[in-house]
């Protein structure tokens, strides 16, 4: 073989063996890991696509050009999988300043009113963190309700796995607050206890109104790309109107817990 057919034999070597490795690498980088927990109405697998986050952030993703894998696991197995790059993205979190060590977050495409719930037949009242002193505090271990809130050592805060599992034993007295989205409460309440609705109500005042986010995992190699183009095609949906077309159906669904004595 000579020098030009042996140059020649190379090319297409090299075309056929690396340029397809190069372009499955490329795909790879467009295939995302995405994880969330249950956390009805947002995230749910017997609601429309997924629940409100998940059909809001999958549909996003997609107009910025990726395809999103989705994986419903517990909450501590979606955070610690993401943290160490199991996953590439949790679909649907709420930021703080420790968990910027490990991810980098989207814009806002939801917000959350996060409310204290007690028993109406208690007096427990909430304006300023040192007012929550006397109660015992139901929360849900790992989630970031407010920066000022989860560093309050001071507090009793009895963790557990699930909102349902605060709310329980809200209402069996084991607690005498617990707080979480009340869109969440209020589906929670609707699903599970609706004999006690009546003995439940919010404290007027929220902890915090929270963004909800998508969080990419800073072990992905494109993780601020995918944050910049996630938040480009936020902004192109909120324009065209296509973001309030997916939000509009899933409220549709939600309107009967509006008619809750809450």
């Amino acid at each position: 073989m000579d020098r030009k057919a042996s140059i020649l034999f190379f090319i297409c070597v090299f075309a056929i063996v690396v340029t397809p490795a190069h372009a499955q690498t490329r795909t790879a980088l467009k295939e995302l890991r995405v994880a969330t927990s249950t956390w009805s109405p947002y995230v749910d697998v017997k609601r429309r696509n997924k629940g409100l986050a998940v059909d809001l952030a999958v549909t996003i993703l997609q107009r910025a050009g990726y395809t999103a894998r989705v994986h419903i696991e517990k909450w501590p197995r979606t955070l610690d999988g993401a943290r160490i790059g199991i996953y590439d993205i949790i679909a649907a979190a709420w930021h703080s300043t420790e968990r910027e060590e490990r991810f980098v977050f989207s814009e806002p495409y939801l917000f959350n009113e996060i409310k204290f719930i007690k028993r109406k037949n208690t007096r427990a009242s909430f304006d300023t963190l040192e007012d929550l002193m006397p109660y015992r505090i139901g929360i849900v271990g790992g989630y970031a309700y407010d920066d000022a809130f989860d560093s309050a050592t001071w507090l009793e805060k009895i963790p557990n796995n699930h909102v349902i599992q605060n709310l329980l034993s809200l209402v069996s007295g084991n607690i005498d607050l617990t707080l979480g989205d009340q869109w969440v409460i209020r589906y929670e309440l609707s699903q599970y206890l609706t004999n006690s609705i009546k003995d439940l109500e919010f404290l007027p005042k929220p902890l915090t109104r929270k963004g909800l986010h998508i969080a990419i995992s800073r072990s992905h190699p494109a993780h601020e790309k995918i944050a910049a183009d996630f938040n480009r095609a936020l902004k192109d949906m909120k324009d065209d109107g296509t973001f309030d077309k997916v939000l509009d159906g899933h409220i549709n669904d939600l309107k009967h817990l509006t008619e809750q004595a809450l």
